[in-house]
């Protein structure tokens, strides 16, 4: 950059020379002679100054690209990793195309921004320090009339200020956007059902115009740069010639000199007039770089305590002792609740949804933690524990089942990262699975689609299971993992997971209350609180109770 730079301004002395020398070449053969002579020295400068320049400007443009994304990578990097150290509360905080949003568009316009910035920032202020060196060296009473661009200094600082907010409105702007779509495509099914493309087109029709109203604030505010460095520029350009004319007529300088400063003019016209749009581009570079950091930056509430220790494959004892959870929001989701689960039982929480068995389940592998009260494993609080250790003994099989694009094998296999091909096959066999995964056009090998939609609701659900069986977790937290089989599906399953359900602990929410007869104990809660406990006969027999008021329920 620096080399470009100093060829660039380097034209102001070819322009002097040349005028300079051309006005004292007479006429007759001594000045042909003169000129020839002349010719041959001035002509490795014109070519020699353009090669170097364009070599230069190749380098540095390379240069700067890849310096500028590998350092966008980086940040990308940075930012996935701290998403997942990030609490859970996080995500449900931030809806998920926003947060997709700043991975896409906000690091895309800091690529750009640095990209500019390295490319054209340095280059171009260099360009100006030694242009405006070389001028005040030819001519600095002539030079001064550039103190005549300060005057742009603090509008442009006023238009910086309004611009970075703009830019943070329309990034944010293109996060809801994002957002929206996310809803309206992963609803495509519902929306087509119920004919809703014109409500959908209208809603989101709405939000592209929003986005054009500001950007076209935005794009409004970084015009305003350039006309004032042009006006600017032109008055620089007139106080040039009619002082320089004055000069020339007083002998105070030559007509080279004169011709040098217009030159270096002409360059820093255009380079300061870049330097002012670059601005706008800085703006929305830091608008983003602004969202970025906020990710990058958030601190995890949930972490390990000093001198945390492993837990090792514990038995499976499992206490909360007088348990209280609240939201941020204050919502409060349980209140002193007390379970219990020996080693090798099973457990099962039921009742009306809002009741709080889902939150019981996420306070186990801490994705939240309690407000009051403790948790317990074998005697000892949850969070004397490495997260790690802690969630390496959990396995979770949820209603909502959670597939990649990827394998079937890969699937199954994220249950335990070390597993072989052989124990991924045994742990399909076990969940039911292995007879619809080698009917798929690739077996194990099959590439199941976003979120797994190649496949049915049943099969999905049986590979959760199967990765669950794979991960050999002391304590197994199953939340609704039967609901979407269908009656000989969800028979060999139970037949599984009772089967591996032998020596560990295992805590099971069900809404269908035909699924948890054989649990060792039932605790129906009510409003975030315990309100009944007893074996699936006892609790049966109350009259009143709301166990019985349930069965009768789904009894019809």
């Amino acid at each position: 950059m620096a080399l470009l730079a100093v060829a660039t301004a380097a034209y102001t002395w070819v322009v002097n020379i040349v005028v300079n020398e051309a006005t004292d070449l007479g006429d007759g053969q001594n000045a042909i002679v003169t000129a020839k002579k002349y010719a041959l020295t001035i002509l490795p400068i014109l070519i020699g100054i353009p090669l170097i320049s364009g070599i230069a400007n190749y380098a540095q443009r390379i240069l700067a690209n890849s310096i500028a994304l590998n350092a966008v990578g980086d940040m990308q990097k940075q930012m996935i990793s701290a998403s997942h150290s990030a609490d859970y509360a996080s995500f449900s905080r931030e809806p998920t195309g926003k947060r997709i949003s700043k991975f896409v568009s906000d690091v895309s316009v800091i690529s750009g921004a640095l990209i500019r910035v390295l490319s054209n920032l340095i280059r171009d202020l260099l360009t100006v320090i030694f242009t405006i060196i070389a001028m005040l060296w030819q001519n600095w009473m002539l030079s001064l009339a550039m103190v005549i661009f300060a005057v742009a200094i603090w509008p442009i600082i006023a238009i910086s200020q309004k611009m970075r907010g703009s830019a943070k409105d329309v990034q944010e702007h293109v996060g809801l956007i994002t957002s929206e779509l996310k809803e309206s495509f992963g609803g495509a099914r519902m929306i087509k059902t119920y004919g809703l493309e014109n409500h959908e087109e209208n809603r989101l029709g709405k939000s592209f115009d929003e986005r054009i109203r500001l950007y076209l604030k935005l794009v409004s505010q970084q015009a305003r740069v350039d006309p004032i460095l042009e006006v600017l520029g032109g008055l620089v350009i007139a106080a040039i010639v009619i002082f320089g004319v004055y000069q020339v007529s007083a002998d105070l300088a030559t007509a080279g000199s004169i011709g040098a400063v217009l030159t270096g003019i002409m360059i820093l016209s255009p380079k300061l007039r870049a330097l002012g749009t670059l601005n706008n581009v800085i703006q929305e570079g830091l608008s983003s770089l602004t969202r970025i950091f906020d990710v990058i930056d958030e601190e995890p509430k949930i972490i390990d305590r000093d001198n945390a220790k492993l837990l090792e494959r514990p038995e499976g004892m499992i206490r909360l002792n007088d348990v209280s959870f609240a939201y941020e929001d204050g919502t409060e989701a349980l209140r002193g609740v007390s379970i219990e689960a020996k080693p090798g039982e099973m457990i099962a929480l039921v009742g009306e949804s809002g009741g709080g068995k889902s939150t019981v389940i996420n306070l186990m592998p801490r994705l939240y933690d309690v407000t009051e009260g403790v948790i317990e494993i074998d005697g000892q609080d949850i969070r004397d524990f490495t997260l790690q250790s802690l969630r390496r003994n959990i396995a979770l099989v949820s209603q909502d089942v959670t597939l990649f694009n990827d394998s079937v094998a890969a699937n199954i296999g994220f249950g335990d990262k070390d597993a072989t091909i052989e124990d991924i096959i045994a742990a399909a066999k076990a969940a039911a699975a292995y007879d619809f995964i080698v009917a798929l056009p690739d077996g194990f090998d099959t590439v199941i689609g976003e979120d797994g939609d190649t496949l049915s609701g049943g099969q999905k659900q049986r590979l959760s299971i199967a990765r669950a069986i794979l991960r050999d977790a002391q304590i197994l937290l199953l939340d609704e993992a039967t609901s979407a089989l269908d009656a000989e599906s969800e028979a060999k399953v139970q037949t599984a997971l009772e089967s591996l359900g032998k020596g560990r602990t295992q805590i099971v929410i069900a809404h269908r209350l035909s699924t948890v007869k054989k649990a060792d104990r039932i605790y129906v809660l009510e409003k975030g609180k315990v309100v009944e406990t007893g074996t699936h006969a006892s609790l049966s027999r109350k009259k009143n109770g709301v166990y019985a008021r349930l069965r009768e329920l789904q009894n019809g």
